[in-house]
């Protein structure tokens, strides 16, 4: 089965706590930030990569 990409386009205000909380940090693994990011928003729980955009503009995956 192959599991699909998701788009998710953020805000302004969610990308200033996604940077703090979860893009910017170096020592967690993959796992540990998709669980910070899903406490931010709603991410499939299937394991699927996340593209994460604000205004166009491609910011990373999850």
């Amino acid at each position: 089965m192959v599991k699909k990409r998701v788009r998710i386009d953020v805000t302004s205000q969610q990308l200033g706590r996604l940077r703090q909380e979860v893009l910017c940090n170096q020592q967690m693994s993959a796992e540990q930030r998709r669980k910070a990011l899903r406490r931010t928003l709603p991410i499939p729980a299937d394991g699927g990569r996340v593209d994460l955009y604000c205004d166009g503009t491609y910011l990373g995956a999850v």
